[in-house]
C-alpha cells in the first residue's frame, strides 16, 4: 500500500481496517486507533476476533464468509448491534470484499452514528415537551418524523425504520409463535437504466418500483428502501411459509407490462430473495443475509425476469 494511500486512509473520520483471506489485520487506520486504543503496529497480523472479540458472534463470522467467498456486501446497523468498538458510541459496520493481484480481502468500515441517534431522541424529547401547548407541532412532529425515517426520493421507509420496525416485529413473532417473512429485491439491469437513460430517469424508476411494491403488499407490510435499488419487504403474521407467493405475484404481475416514465417506455423486473423467521434465522441481520443469498439466485435463474426464490 502506497504512502499516498495510507494518508488518504488515516485522514478519514471514519474506521477503516483491512483483512486478509484469513481475516488477519494487515490495515487499521488512525481513527481506529483513536477510538479503540490500539495501536496497528501492536495488532498487524492478527485474527481480527482477536482484536476485536465483540466480532466472534456467529451472525459476523456467517457475514465474513459470505462477503469473502460471494462478494457480497454486509451491513450492522449501530441501533441493534450496540458495543462493537466500544462502549459509549455506536458504530455502523460495512463490510465489502476487494479483489486485488487474484486475491481476496475485506474491508471493514466502521461509521460513528452516535450523534445522529442523539439528535433523533432530542427532537423527540422537545417536539413532546410542546405537544401540550401547541396543536399545531403535531403535524410538525409528523414531518420531523417522515424526514427521519423515510427516504427522501420514494417515501418508502428507510433502514432507521425498517431496524425499528423489524426488531418489534421479530419479538411479537416470537411471542405469538408466529412467521415473520422478509423479501429483499432490487431491480434487474439497473445499473445499465441509469447509464443508458441517466440518473434523473433512474429515480424516477425507482419512484415506481417504491409504489409498485407498495401496491403490492398487503397493509400489514411494511416496504423499505434499503439502499440503492434495493428493497426490503417485511411480512409479518405469516401462517405458511408459501403465503409470501400473495405478495410476490402480485409483484410478477405488476411488472408484467411495460411502463412509460418521461416519455419513454421500458420494461422492469424484478429480483427477489425470501427468508422467515424461525424457519430460516433467528435474528433480522441473519435474515437479510439468508434472503440476499437467495436474491442473488433468483437474479442467476432468471434476471431479466421478476423471479424469487427462497433457499431450503
Amino acid at each position: 500500500m502506497n504512502k499516498l494511500l495510507y494518508q488518504v486512509l488515516d485522514n478519514l473520520n471514519e474506521g477503516i481496517v483491512i483483512l486478509n483471506d484469513d481475516l488477519e489485520v494487515i490495515y487499521w487506520n488512525n481513527y481506529m486507533e483513536d477510538i479503540t486504543g490500539l495501536k496497528r503496529y501492536d495488532i498487524l497480523n492478527q485474527s481480527v476476533i482477536d482484536v476485536l472479540p465483540n466480532l466472534s458472534m456467529k451472525y459476523y463470522l456467517d457475514a465474513f464468509y459470505d462477503v469473502k467467498e460471494q462478494g457480497t456486501i454486509r451491513f450492522f446497523s449501530g441501533a441493534i448491534h450496540k458495543h462493537m468498538l466500544n462502549i459509549s458510541d455506536q458504530f455502523n459496520l460495512k463490510m465489502t470484499r476487494i479483489e486485488n493481484d487474484d486475491k481476496n480481502f475485506i474491508q471493514l468500515e466502521f461509521i460513528n452514528v452516535t450523534s445522529q441517534f442523539n439528535q433523533i431522541k432530542q427532537l423527540k424529547s422537545y417536539v413532546n415537551k410542546l405537544w401540550d401547548t401547541n396543536k399545531e407541532l403535531k403535524e410538525k412532529e409528523k414531518i420531523i418524523q417522515k424526514l427521519a425515517y423515510h427516504d427522501k426520493l420514494t417515501g418508502a421507509a428507510n433502514r432507521s425504520l425498517f431496524y425499528e420496525v423489524s426488531a418489534s416485529l421479530l419479538l411479537q413473532a416470537k411471542r405469538n409463535k408466529t412467521l415473520l417473512g422478509l423479501i429483499f429485491c432490487d431491480v434487474n439491469k439497473f445499473k445499465s437504466i441509469n447509464d443508458t437513460y441517466g440518473h434523473e430517469f433512474g429515480d424516477k424508476v425507482l419512484i415506481h418500483i417504491s409504489r409498485l411494491l407498495e401496491k403490492a403488499a398487503r397493509e400489514s407490510d411494511m416496504v423499505c428502501r434499503y439502499g440503492g435499488d434495493e428493497f426490503v419487504i417485511l411480512l409479518p403474521d405469516m401462517k405458511e411459509v408459501e403465503n409470501y407467493n400473495i405478495v410476490a405475484s402480485r409483484i410478477t404481475k405488476l411488472t408484467q407490462k411495460p411502463v412509460k416514465i418521461q416519455n419513454i417506455t421500458i420494461s422492469l423486473s424484478i429480483s427477489g430473495g425470501i427468508s422467515f423467521y424461525p424457519i430460516d434465522a433467528n435474528t433480522i441481520d441473519q435474515l437479510l443475509v439468508k434472503a440476499d443469498a437467495a436474491m442473488y439466485m433468483a437474479k442467476q435463474l432468471k434476471g431479466m425476469e421478476t423471479y424469487f426464490y427462497r433457499m431450503d
